[in-house]
C-alpha cells in the first residue's frame, strides 16, 4: 500500500521579506525564497521527512512548472517523493506573501489556468494506471481556474475503481462533490465544515456529511485539537501542550499523518477496511502531534521530529 498526493492547482511560492509594508510605496526587499507551493505537496514532503515514500501528482505547466518540479526534486529527503505531474500548455501559478518584520504576512494568489478536458484526462489516466488496491489518495486544496467541480467525483471514481482510498482536504462545490460521490474520507476545519452543512456543532456538521454518503470524517479545530467521526461512533485529542509558530501546514501535516497510518507505515497497526472510526481513533495522537511538530516549523511542509516524538506518547484519545 502506498501514497498519492494530488495537488490540482499547485504554486510557485515566493516570499518577499521588507521592512515595513506601506501601500502606493516602493519597497527594497530584504531576502527572497521561492519554494513548491501546493497542499498535496506538503503532505508528500511531510512524509518525506518521516522517511515514507510518495507518489506526487497534478498539473504543471510552463516555465514555472519546470521550476517547481526542480525545486521539488531539490527538497530534503526528495528521493522520496516520485512525480507523475501532468503537463499542460498554460504556466503554473504563482503565490506571492509579502512578510514585514512583525512576521505580517499579505499573501497574494493567482487563481491558476483552467486545463482542458484532455488535461483532465490524462490526469485521470495517471491515477488508474498508477494506483493499486489498498493505496491512499491524497487530494488537497483548490481547483485551479473555473474547473468544473464534477472532477471531484470522476477523481473519487476512478480511485474507487481500482480499489484505493480517497482523503479529500478541500472546499465549496469541491467538497461537496467529494461528499456527494462517497468519498472515504474527509478533512474539514470547522469553519469549512459550518461553510459545507450549515451546522454550527462540529458533531452534527460531522454527521450531516456522514449522512451524505462520506465514510470518514476528520476535523480539525487548531488549538482545540482534532475529532474524527463515523457511523460507529465520534472520537476527540487535544495536543498536551501548545506550540508557538507558523500554522499555515498543519491541516496538510495532519492529512500526511492519516495517509501513513491507513497504508500502515507508522509504528501501530493499520486500521482494516472498511474504515471504522473506533478503530482509526489509535491515529488521533499521531495526526495532532505530527500537526504540532508542523507549527514549529517556520514553513508549511517541514517537521520537527523531535517535537513529534514526544508529543504522540503525550495525547489521549477521548470518546464524544
Amino acid at each position: 500500500m502506498s501514497v498519492w498526493t494530488l495537488t490540482p492547482n499547485p504554486a510557485l511560492d515566493f516570499t518577499y521579506r521588507i521592512s515595513e509594508l506601506t501601500v502606493g510605496v516602493p519597497h527594497r526587499i530584504t531576502n527572497t525564497t521561492v519554494r513548491p507551493g501546493g497542499k498535496g505537496v506538503n503532505v508528500s514532503r511531510v512524509l518525506a521527512s518521516l522517511g515514507i515514500p510518495t507518489t506526487a501528482t497534478g498539473f504543471l505547466g510552463g516555465a514555472n512548472g519546470a521550476r517547481f518540479e526542480s525545486l521539488l526534486r531539490a527538497v530534503d529527503r526528495a528521493d522520496l517523493i516520485s512525480t507523475q505531474f501532468q503537463r499542460t500548455t498554460f504556466e503554473t501559478r504563482i503565490s506571492i506573501a509579502v512578510v514585514d518584520d512583525n512576521s505580517d504576512a499579505t499573501v497574494l494568489n493567482e487563481a491558476g489556468e483552467t486545463p482542458t478536458d484532455n488535461d483532465w484526462d490524462a490526469l485521470l489516466e495517471r491515477l488508474r494506471e498508477g494506483l493499486k488496491p489498498g493505496d491512499v489518495l491524497a487530494c488537497c486544496g483548490s481547483f485551479p481556474g473555473s474547473s468544473d467541480p464534477e472532477w471531484m467525483t470522476k477523481i473519487v471514481e476512478t480511485a474507487h475503481s481500482r480499489n484505493a482510498l480517497v482523503l479529500v482536504d478541500a472546499t465549496g462545490r469541491v467538497l461537496k462533490n467529494a461528499c456527494e460521490a462517497g468519498v472515504d474520507l474527509v478533512k474539514p476545519n470547522d469553519l469549512e465544515l459550518r461553510e459545507t452543512t450549515g451546522k454550527t456543532s462540529v458533531i452534527e456538521g460531522a454527521h450531516e456529511l456522514l449522512r451524505r454518503g462520506v465514510g470518514i470524517v476528520i476535523t480539525s479545530e487548531g488549538a482545540k485539537g482534532m475529532s474524527i467521526h463515523g457511523p460507529d461512533g465520534s472520537y476527540h485529542a487535544a495536543p498536551a501542550r501548545h506550540i508557538e509558530g507558523n500554522p499555515t501546514g498543519a491541516g496538510d501535516a495532519s492529512v500526511a499523518a492519516w495517509c501513513a497510518y491507513i497504508t500502515g507505515a507508522l509504528d501501530i497497526e493499520a486500521p482494516a477496511v472498511p474504515l471504522q472510526a473506533s478503530d482509526l481513533k489509535a491515529g488521533l495522537p499521531y495526526a495532532v502531534a505530527l500537526s504540532g511538530a508542523t507549527v514549529a516549523m517556520p514553513v508549511a511542509g517541514e517537521v520537527d521530529l523531535t517535537i513529534y516524538n514526544q508529543m504522540k506518547t503525550e495525547i489521549e484519545v477521548e470518546t464524544l
